[in-house]
């Protein structure tokens, strides 16, 4: 193994722990001590990785906004944009099926988001992409209601604004997959 890539290693392995760690106790607990201890690594080897809580915290944020992009789309980043009919349905399924363990992660990171607005950039270059996906064409418009409405589904979800009956998801899910289906 190289130095960089034990490096890199070490990297991701303090990022599962402060993901872990958020998920459970939420963000304003997360502190340098409490995931060097959770990674099984000193203090001093988390602050070579990241010399303070804002920046373990950017790293986090970073990281999320990747995967969410890959889980909420189906695809990696620079793929060639699929149908907008399936990437709506992707988006309707990533948001009606995400486990409640994700759902308080997220709402966690929109806590730090909200209070350090220096962690806002990978979160907005994320929306950026997805309405930019959308494209420009006649059709675009759907396609933006759509997905406007799942993430405000999402953030009433999240943010614990309003939580949908069982019945109210299924109707839901079932109008924005019927209104879904008139899209290319």
């Amino acid at each position: 193994m190289t130095s960089t890539a034990g490096r890199s290693s070490s990297r991701d392995k303090l990022l599962d722990a402060a993901v872990s760690l958020v998920a459970q106790y939420g963000v304003h607990n997360l502190t340098i001590e409490a995931t060097a201890a959770a990674a099984g690594v000193t203090k001093a080897g988390l602050i070579y990785h990241f010399k303070t809580r804002s920046d373990l915290l950017a790293a986090l944020v970073e990281r999320m906004a990747g995967e969410l992009e890959l889980q909420s789309r189906g695809a990696d980043h620079g793929a060639a944009p699929k149908p907008l009919r399936e990437q709506i349905g992707h988006m309707i399924d990533f948001t009606f099926d995400m486990p409640a363990s994700q759902q308080r992660l997220l709402a966690n990171m929109l806590a730090a988001v909200s209070e350090e607005p220096q962690l806002l950039p990978p979160a907005q270059a994320l929306f950026a992409r997805a309405y930019e996906e959308l494209g420009s064409g006649s059709d675009s418009g759907l396609g933006f209601v759509l997905c406007a409405a799942l993430d405000g589904v999402l953030l009433l979800d999240l943010l614990r604004l309003y939580a949908f009956t069982p019945p109210q998801r299924v109707a839901l899910r079932e109008t924005l997959l019927k209104l879904a289906k008139d899209l290319p």
